[in-house]
């Protein structure tokens, strides 16, 4: 069913390869129908959820990675979903299939709203939008969250990045310079001890 998670079951089994044509269908469908903010989420819906071209397992360290990065998510999404899926070609199918159609459309909305668009019914309008928008990224957070969140530790890490944004007010490299080094540290790959390993064995 579109929008389905994929089944746990299916993610050890071989994946057919996507085509190129495949890729910019999908991806110029979602720049001419996205609107507003939480376009990552709409993107994990189609890719994970209705597509199964991803897993969650390999989507979230994508976005994680286009977060902390500097430019767009969603072009820096785009790469990082078309090269794990073709190669380089198809980071650049699926950067422009998803710039290209949305950039002829505002060129010609912003002609038409500049010229005839400073109206109530269009604010009102732009106000429904950006409503979506916020609803569309409250959304990703509470999935990703299911999947990313492991522990008291992880929420306390999303507490004080929240209240150094929030309430520091730091700029948001600062914040990731001060975040980084604790999540890594926190995650960092633990030995296994010995006893840990010998019950374990049969």
């Amino acid at each position: 069913m579109p929008g389905e998670a994929p089944n746990p079951n299916d993610q050890g089994r071989p994946r057919k390869r996507v085509s190129l044509i495949e890729i910019a269908g999908l991806f110029g469908f979602i720049g001419i129908t996205s609107f507003g903010g939480g376009l990552t989420a709409y993107i994990r819906r189609l890719v994970v959820g209705q597509k199964q071209w991803l897993t969650d397992e390999e989507f979230l360290p994508g976005l994680a990675l286009v977060q902390i990065l500097p430019g767009a998510n969603v072009a820096g999404l785009s790469i990082y979903i078309g090269n794990h899926l073709r190669g380089p070609l198809g980071a650049v199918v699926a950067l422009t299939s998803i710039l290209i159609p949305p950039f002829i459309l505002v060129c010609i909305l912003g002609f038409l709203y500049f010229h005839a668009g400073k109206t109530t019914d269009t604010r009102a309008v732009l106000a429904g939008i950006t409503a979506t928008a916020c609803g569309l990224m409250a959304s990703m957070v509470f999935e990703a969250g299911q999947k990313a969140i492991r522990g008291v530790f992880d929420i306390v890490l999303i507490l004080l990045t929240f209240a150094l944004v929030r309430f520091a007010h730091l700029h948001v490299p600062y914040v990731i310079l001060i975040m980084a080094p604790l999540a890594i540290w926190w995650h960092r790959p633990r030995p296994v001890q010995e006893g840990a390993v010998e019950s374990t064995k049969p």
